[in-house]
Formats: structure tokens, C-alpha cells, sequence
């Protein structure tokens, strides 16, 4: 018997040794657990940050593509900045700074600046012996800095609180200085993201710039410095190359052990080994959950931000107004993803009469169309500022989608340009859904018993160009055609004509042509045809109205032979529109060169100004200049020599060779020319 005098001894002290294996196992587990939560809920507050400090990133990229189109003008900043300061209302100035005797007229300091004041937006020269910039942190730091360049926080006299500058060079080709670009934020502000952001209250988060200078630093930091009783992550926000430090006491991952991740082990005293068997899988179970509900939780958040983000990118009703401004358009626009984010975007502005515009869908869905919608949404904004027509832009969107695309995602897009005085819409296509045009009803059915008979509906017809991502040396063909008064350019994506009701059925093209024609109030019609199945794409539409009349096209420009270019465009544009035959305008276009270079060269006119008009299926090119009296009409190079002929006569041979009527009159001091080409001729 004595050999089992301490069995119960043992039994208990082995119970005791299987308790504490377990307990230390269990609390590891649900360390982990807190630790992984932390780690991707302190992810998610860096994204966060990250996606708000990019603005200055971005807004100096944009100050940047101004001041290249701008260096023979630099006044016309003023806008720019101005403008940025509307847009972003976190940023207390924005300015252009050059280095000594850029512009020698101006003396050793010429920059301009645009800053916030309580009331209004301020814009005004900077820079004078006074107020050296040269020796300022922010434009020392850009210029010896090859990328941006965060100063330490700093007192302006003219703002009530300390600041900070994001300062960027920018450089010609040579990698010669041409100006340094700088923008200025509240520390309070940067300060009030880094405590909207933390997740969790213990939480403190620094910023430290490229050198290694703290820029800021949340609540809650220890006066001591932390030490091992805190867990410290880093990680560095690209592309704005600023690194961020987040600290978290350990004391709140020991605080968040809840009471039942401890009670499973008391129950184990009463199981022994089967019962222990048990709850371990209980306690590995119920790791896995709550580790899937907090990806869940993760991933349902972040679809929430992308939302935003992708919803933000879009135009709101504010840029819609000032679009409409003028009263000559209605521009109406409905975006629906089938999902929290999806493929399908559009973007406009209005530059002067000029409405430029997009329209495309991303191939596939969720975040990796919406990343793509992104990035064409960005490059049709960037490409817009230096283009000249939507071929150029298209070619340029698709040279850089095409650079880097494993995944062969590809885009389809439709892209514009409305001349809205004129009606003249020049086009280009990347295998999108072909656009509706709904012409106004005649004068005589508005007020005749047929008043109520659906409008006139044509599909335009399209090019069968690549979409874009494919192959970026691709060149695309435009197009064009004209909106008279009233007229409604319908665009919209294939979630429209492929979307399926209840019973399956498919909208389709001709039973949409048959809405468009008979509804004013589209999306309605659509909701009303979709009923309560559920969607199987993403619906998007864009209906633009041209409600001004229908008037010629004017152009009047310095006598200078550079401008040719200028009237060759607007020349070609017009012809495309008025759906002239390709070859025929080439040869319009020579002859029409040929006449104003005449002019550029021999009239000593100070401008020249140019109508363009189509009627009674003709192309009508009228020149206008206050040169010298010349009639062209009257000279020929018939019968005579080279040496004998006038300057100018072998053109005005050519010129008659072309068109099919050529007409001149001396009016009002002008020389007035008519040129005719018949547009199926």
C-alpha cells in the first residue's frame, strides 16, 4: 500500500503540471490573437494617414504641370494656387519660388504665393531681401533633397499657429533648377489626424521626415521615453517618404484578456484529459473565429474607405453646377456599383466652351477594378492638362496601362471633346458601348397633335479600336460628329443594356434606344426595368444636353506664322465632325494652308481671323485679315513663267485645283477670302 501512499500526490501534481501547460498555451493563443487584431487595426490607421498626407504629394505634382505651360507667363500661377487652396482646405499656402535672376527683369527674388486668411484667399508676389526664401529650411531641404522635402514645425508671422511646409524642386531636363514649390499645413491639423486615427486610445503615433526629424507626435507619450513595457511598430508611407512610429502599451493587450479566455481552464480540472482534449479544441476554435471575424471586420472596413476614396474621385454636384455655369448644357451624371466599389468611372471638366469628358469600365470587379478605375480616372485628369485632342489622350492613357499590366486588365473608355457654341464633338473610342444621340423634336411636331411622338434616337457609329491595357503602341483613329440645339449625347456602360429583370430577360440595345427616345428620366426607367432582381453589374450613365444654338466656329489669332498650327487643328476637328471624307480634307486642309500662309506671309495683316461653317452640305472656311488689298481670285499662273508669275500665284492655282468655290470682297478695310469644299466631294 505504501506505494501508493502519494499516488493522489503525484496525480495531482502531474493535474497541476497539465493545468499550467495549458494555461500558458491558452494565454499565448489569445495573445497572439490581440497582437494580430492590433497589428492589422494599426495597418489600417497608417493607410488612413498615408491616403491624407498624399494630397500635399499629388497638389505639388499638380502646381509642377502647371508651371511648365506657364514659364513664359508665370502670373497666370496665381489661378493655380488660388484654385488649390479651394480644393484643399487643410493647406494655409501655397507658393512658387525661383531661384536668383530666373527672370532678370525681376531681380534676384521672384516667387508668387497664395495664402488663407480668416476671410479670403490672398494672392501676391514673395520674396525680397526681407524675406530671403534662399535661406529658409524648406527651400534649402527641396533643393538638396532629391525627392520632397518635410520641414520641422516652424512660426510664419502670418499665420496664428505653427506650421509645417512640404517643399518639392522641380527641374528641366538638364537637371537644371527651374523653381521649388511649397505648400504649407497647421500642426494642428496634422496633429488632430495623428489622434483621429490611432486605434486605440493608449496608442501614440509619431511622424519623422527623411532626415530623421520627429515632425509630430500624437497624446499619450510617456515623459520617461518607452521602454520594454511598449510594443513599437514602423513603417515607412510611400510616396511621400515620411516614416511612421506607432508605440502601444503592452499593458493594453494584457488589459483586453477577457474573463471567459481563462474560465475553459477550471473546467479543465474537472474533465482531466478528455475534458482537457475538448476545451483545448474549444480554445483553438475560437481562436480561428475571432481571428475570421477580425479579417472580416478588417476587410468590411476597407471596402467602406475604398468607397469613399472611389466615390471621392468622382465629379460631385458642385463641379456639375460650374460646368452648367453658362446655362448652354445640362450635364447629368449616375454612378451605381453592384458591389461596395467597382470598375466603372467618369470625369469631366469644362475649359472655356470646351466640355472635355470620360466614360469607361474596368474588365472584372471588387478592388482590383476599382484600383484600375483609379489609376485611369488619375491619367485622363493628367493627360487632359496637356493634350490637345482625345486621340492623344487615349494613346497617352494607353501607353502607360499597357507599360505594366500582368494581370491583362483592360479598360474600355470613350472619350470626348464638345465644342459647345458649336456643337462639334470630337471623339475617340476604346471599345466602349457605342453612344446615343436624341435629337430635338422638329418646331413643327413641339406644337402639333404628334408633340407627344418619341424623339429621333441614333447610335453613333464607332471605330473598332483596342481598349486600352493591351498593346500601348496602339494608334487609335478619331472621330467626330455635331449636336445641334437640344440634342442629348446619351453614353453609358455595358451594366445598362446587359442589365436582366425577374424573369431574366436582358434589357438590351434596342429596348434602351426605345427608353432613351420616349423617357426624360433615365435612371427611373432603369430601376423600373431591373425591378427586385439583383443587379449584375455596375450602372453608370452620363447624358449631356447642348441647349445653347448652334453657332460657326471663330477663331481669331496674331498674324505669326506659329499659329498655323492653331487653325490646321481647329480645321481638321471641324471636318471630322461634319463627317467629311478623310482624303477630302487633307486636301481641304492644304488648300486652306495655302491661302493663310499667304496671308501670314505677304498681307503685313496685324491678325487673321477665321469662320468656320457647314451648310447646304458644304465646308465653308472664311479668312478675314486687315492686311494689304489682295484678290486672290484675279491671279493665275496660266501662261506665264516662273519669274513672271506673282508671289503667292502657284498656291492660288493649287488653292482652285481643290475647292469648288473660291470667292473674294474688300470690306471694311479687310480682305475677306471664301473657300467651298463640298463635304462629299
Amino acid at each position: 500500500m505504501k506505494r501508493f501512499k502519494y499516488i493522489h500526490i503525484l496525480a495531482a501534481l502531474f493535474l497541476l503540471l497539465g493545468m499550467g501547460v495549458q494555461s500558458y498555451v491558452s494565454y499565448s493563443r489569445a495573445l497572439f490573437s490581440l497582437q494580430e487584431k492590433m497589428d492589422l487595426e494599426t495597418q489600417i490607421a497608417q493607410e488612413k494617414l498615408q491616403f491624407e498626407l498624399y494630397d500635399a504629394l499629388d497638389a505639388s505634382s499638380q502646381i509642377a504641370d502647371k508651371v511648365k505651360k506657364c514659364l513664359e507667363h508665370p502670373d497666370e500661377l496665381y489661378d493655380k494656387t488660388s484654385e488649390l487652396l479651394n480644393r484643399y482646405p487643410n493647406f494655409y499656402s501655397c507658393y512658387v519660388t525661383f531661384p536668383p535672376y530666373y527672370y532678370p527683369e525681376e531681380g534676384k527674388w521672384f516667387g508668387l504665393t497664395s495664402y488663407r486668411t480668416k476671410d479670403s484667399i490672398i494672392s501676391r508676389p514673395f520674396g525680397n531681401a526681407e524675406h530671403d526664401y534662399f535661406e529658409r529650411e524648406w527651400y534649402k531641404g527641396a533643393v538638396q533633397s532629391t525627392e520632397g522635402y518635410w520641414s520641422t514645425p516652424y512660426r510664419d508671422d502670418d499665420f496664428d499657429e505653427p506650421i509645417y511646409t512640404y517643399s518639392k524642386v522641380m527641374r528641366d531636363e538638364e537637371g537644371k533648377l527651374i523653381c521649388v514649390i511649397g505648400i504649407d499645413f497647421s500642426l494642428n491639423w496634422i496633429h488632430n489626424l495623428l489622434e483621429h486615427f490611432k486605434p486605440f486610445e493608449e496608442a501614440v503615433f509619431m511622424l519623422y521626415g527623411s532626415n530623421g526629424t520627429l515632425l509630430a507626435m500624437s497624446n499619450g507619450a510617456p515623459a520617461d521615453g518607452f521602454g520594454n513595457s511598449w510594443i513599437i511598430t514602423s513603417k515607412t508611407l510611400q510616396p511621400i517618404n515620411i516614416k511612421m512610429v506607432t508605440a502601444v502599451p503592452k499593458r493594453h493587450i494584457i488589459q483586453s484578456l477577457s474573463l471567459g479566455t481563462l474560465l475553459p481552464f477550471g473546467v479543465f480540472v474537472l474533465g482531466i484529459f478528455v475534458v482537457g482534449l475538448l476545451i483545448r479544441r474549444m480554445t483553438r476554435d475560437e481562436r480561428d473565429n475571432a481571428r475570421l471575424e477580425t479579417e472580416k471586420e478588417v476587410m468590411t472596413h476597407e471596402l467602406e474607405i475604398a468607397h469613399d476614396i472611389q466615390m471621392s474621385i468622382l465629379k460631385d454636384e458642385n463641379e456639375k453646377k460650374k460646368a452648367q455655369a453658362n446655362g448652354d448644357i445640362e450635364l447629368n451624371t449616375l454612378l451605381v456599383p453592384m458591389r461596395e466599389v467597382g470598375g466603372d468611372f467618369y470625369d469631366f471638366h469644362r475649359e472655356g466652351d470646351e466640355l472635355w469628358f470620360i466614360i469607361g469600365d474596368v474588365s472584372g470587379k471588387g478592388v482590383p477594378a476599382a484600383i484600375f478605375m483609379s489609376a485611369a480616372v488619375n491619367l485622363f485628369r493628367a493627360a487632359g492638362v496637356r493634350a490637345a485632342s482625345p486621340k492623344e489622350i487615349m494613346e497617352e492613357m494607353n501607353a502607360i496601362l499597357s507599360e505594366n499590366n500582368p494581370s491583362l486588365t483592360f479598360v474600355t473608355a470613350f472619350i470626348g471633346r464638345l465644342h459647345i457654341p458649336t456643337g462639334e464633338l470630337l471623339f475617340c473610342n476604346a471599345g466602349h458601348c457605342a453612344p446615343l444621340i436624341k435629337h430635338k423634336l422638329s418646331a413643327v411636331n413641339q406644337h402639333s397633335a404628334v408633340r407627344s411622338q418619341p424623339s429621333e434616337v441614333k447610335c453613333l457609329q464607332m471605330e473598332s479600336n483596342i481598349p486600352l491595357g493591351y498593346d500601348g503602341r496602339y494608334c487609335f483613329v478619331e472621330q467626330g460628329c455635331m449636336l445641334g440645339e437640344g440634342d442629348t449625347l446619351v453614353l453609358y456602360t455595358d451594366g445598362v443594356t446587359e442589365a436582366r429583370n425577374s424573369e431574366r430577360e436582358m434589357l438590351g440595345l434596342k429596348r434602351w434606344s426605345d427608353i432613351v427616345a420616349k423617357n426624360e428620366d433615365l435612371p427611373n426607367a432603369i430601376k423600373h426595368f431591373i425591378g427586385q432582381a439583383e443587379p449584375t453589374d455596375d450602372i453608370t450613365l452620363m447624358t449631356i444636353c447642348k441647349e445653347s444654338p448652334v453657332l460657326p466656329m471663330t477663331i481669331n489669332v496674331p498674324c505669326r506664322e506659329d499659329q498655323w498650327p492653331v487653325l490646321r487643328n481647329a480645321i481638321h476637328s471641324f471636318g471630322l465632325c461634319i463627317g467629311m471624307e478623310r482624303k477630302a480634307l487633307k486636301k481641304y486642309e492644304v488648300a486652306a494652308e495655302e491661302a493663310i500662309v499667304n496671308i501670314l506671309h505677304y498681307s503685313q495683316a496685324n491678325d487673321i481671323e477665321i469662320v468656320l461653317s457647314s451648310q447646304d452640305s458644304a465646308f465653308t472656311i472664311q479668312l478675314m485679315d486687315d492686311g494689304l488689298p489682295f484678290d486672290p481670285t484675279e491671279h493665275t499662273p496660266n501662261n506665264k513663267t516662273i519669274d513672271e508669275r506673282q508671289i503667292g500665284g502657284m498656291g492660288i492655282h493649287l488653292i482652285r485645283q481643290i475647292v469648288d468655290e473660291m470667292h473674294y470682297e474688300r470690306k471694311e478695310e479687310k480682305n475677306i477670302l471664301g473657300l467651298v469644299k463640298k463635304i462629299n466631294s
